[in-house]
């Protein structure tokens, strides 16, 4: 294989697992929310 596909199979690669890890953090930090909605109203009603 050319160096030239190495790198686009690399950075294809990467772009996919960003991707994947992004989403997955995304819906993290929404089910914690819903979750602890009551505790975070404390926390703020604290600040």
């Amino acid at each position: 294989m050319d160096n030239r596909w190495l790198q686009l199979l690399g950075g294809i690669t990467f772009l996919i697992l960003y991707l994947f890890f992004s989403a997955k953090t995304e819906m993290g930090t929404k089910l914690f929310m819903n979750q602890n909605s009551d505790r975070l109203a404390e926390i703020i009603n604290f600040l």
